[in-house]
C-alpha cells in the first residue's frame, strides 16, 4: 500500500514537472512505465494536451473575444498553441484554492497587480520570466516579481452637463462638494478608487496619497453618504448614468467614450485625478502550460496587441510605443495619453496587496 501510494505521488509530481516544462516527454513516459499504473497513459495525455495550449482565466464577456483577436490569434500563429478561457473570474481566494488543491487548470490570470503582491507572497504564483517578458514595455514600477501590468484601467467620473449649466465640476473636490454641485453621486462599493478620490477631495496631493489614511478617507466618504449610491460592476455604473440616476458618477475610465455616445454628449468624462489601476497578468503556481505562458505575456506587450485591446475594450496600453502610436481622437480616453497622464494617480499595488481586506471591510462598514 505504501509503495503504491509512493509511486502514485511520484507519478503526480512527474506530471506536474512535465506540465511545467521541467521534465522532458521521454523522461515522463519512462516514469509512467516504471510506475506501472493503468492511468499513466491518461495522465501523460493530459499533461501533453495541457502543455499544448494556454488557458486564460478572466471575467468573460467581450474580454474573451478581445483577448482572442488582440493576442490569441498572433500567439497561436507563432506557436501553434491555441488560447482557451475560463471565464469564472480569477478571484484571489479561487486562485489560492486551485493551487492548494494541486489541480491547476489555468496558465494566466487576468487580474490586478495587487493580486501579484498578495498571492506571490503566499507562494501561489510563478515568478515572471523577464528574460522573455520585457520590463521596459510597461509603466515604471509595474513589472513586479510575480506579475506584470499589460493594460491600465482606471476610476474617473462623469457629470451631467444639464445639471451644472453654470460651470462643470472639474475635480474630486467638486465631486464631493454637494452644496456647490447638488445631486446624487455614485461610487465603487469595493473601495478601490473611492478611497483615493476621497483623500484628493480632502486636500491630499496625488503624489502623497500612499500609504492611504483610511480614517480620513472614510470620514470624507461618510460626509456625502446621504447623496451617494454604490455600484459593484462596470455595467451597473454605466446604467446609473445612462438612466439618469446620478448627476455625477464614478466609472471605469474605459467606459467613458461609450457613455458619452450613449447619452449623446449629455454626460462628460473628467480625467483630472483619475486613478490608474494596473491590470496585470499573473501565473498560478504549477500552471499546466509551463514556460510557454511567458511567450503569451510577451505577445500581449506588443504594439498591435496593446492597440487592439484598447480598440476592443478601451483598456489603456502600458507599452510606451503603443501609447505613442494611438490616434489623436483616442487621446482623451486613454489614461496614459500625453494630455491625461500628468494629471492621474498611479495606484500603488504594494499598498493594496498588503491592505485590501482591511480597506474593503472598513469601507463596507462605513457605507452600510
Amino acid at each position: 500500500m505504501h509503495d503504491k501510494q509512493f509511486m502514485r505521488e511520484t507519478l503526480l509530481e512527474g506530471a506536474q514537472a512535465f506540465q511545467a516544462g521541467k521534465l522532458g516527454r521521454r523522461g515522463f513516459l519512462a516514469l509512467c512505465g516504471m510506475a506501472g499504473f493503468a492511468s499513466a497513459s491518461v495522465l501523460a495525455g493530459r499533461a501533453e494536451a495541457a502543455a499544448g495550449e494556454i488557458v486564460m482565466w478572466n471575467w468573460g464577456g467581450q474580454s474573451e473575444e478581445c483577448h482572442t483577436s488582440a493576442i490569441g490569434n498572433a500567439f497561436t500563429a507563432e506557436t501553434g498553441m491555441p488560447l482557451k478561457f475560463d471565464t469564472s473570474g480569477p478571484l484571489q481566494g479561487k486562485i489560492r484554492e486551485m493551487v492548494d488543491s494541486g489541480n491547476v487548470t489555468a496558465d494566466v490570470c487576468d487580474g490586478d497587480l495587487f493580486d501579484a503582491v498578495a498571492l506571490g507572497k503566499t507562494g501561489h504564483l510563478e515568478p515572471i520570466d523577464y528574460s522573455v517578458v520585457d520590463k521596459t514595455k510597461t509603466i515604471d514600477g509595474y513589472a513586479l516579481e510575480f506579475g506584470v501590468s499589460i493594460i491600465l484601467y482606471g476610476y474617473a467620473f462623469m457629470y451631467d452637463t444639464q445639471a451644472y449649466p453654470d460651470g462643470p465640476p472639474t475635480s474630486w473636490v467638486d465631486f464631493f462638494d454637494t452644496e456647490r454641485f447638488p445631486g446624487t453621486r455614485s461610487l465603487y462599493k469595493w473601495a478601490n478608487g473611492s478611497l483615493e478620490a476621497a483623500l484628493m477631495a480632502d486636500g491630499v496631493e496625488k503624489d502623497q496619497l500612499y500609504p492611504l489614511d483610511l480614517d480620513r478617507a472614510l470620514a470624507k466618504i461618510k460626509s456625502i453618504k446621504d447623496n451617494t449610491i454604490y455600484w459593484g460592476s462596470g455595467a451597473e455604473a454605466q446604467q446609473m448614468i445612462v438612466n439618469g440616476e446620478v448627476s455625477m458618477g464614478m466609472v471605469w475610465q474605459n467606459r467613458g467614450r461609450s457613455i458619452e455616445t450613449d447619452t449623446e454628449g449629455r454626460y462628460k468624462l473628467v480625467n483630472n485625478g483619475a486613478i490608474a489601476m494596473p491590470g496585470a497578468y499573473i501565473v498560478p503556481k504549477g500552471n499546466p502550460g509551463g514556460p510557454a505562458v511567458m511567450k503569451f505575456i510577451a505577445t500581449a506587450q506588443s504594439v498591435p496587441a496593446q492597440l487592439d485591446l484598447f480598440a476592443c475594450l478601451g483598456m489603456t496600453p502600458t507599452n510606451s510605443e503603443a501609447i505613442a502610436a494611438m490616434a489623436e481622437s483616442d487621446q482623451p480616453y486613454s489614461i496614459t495619453s500625453e494630455q491625461n497622464f500628468p494629471n492621474v494617480v498611479l495606484n500603488d499595488p504594494n499598498w493594496w496587496g498588503e491592505n485590501t481586506d482591511t480597506a474593503v471591510n472598513a469601507f463596507l462598514e462605513a457605507i452600510s
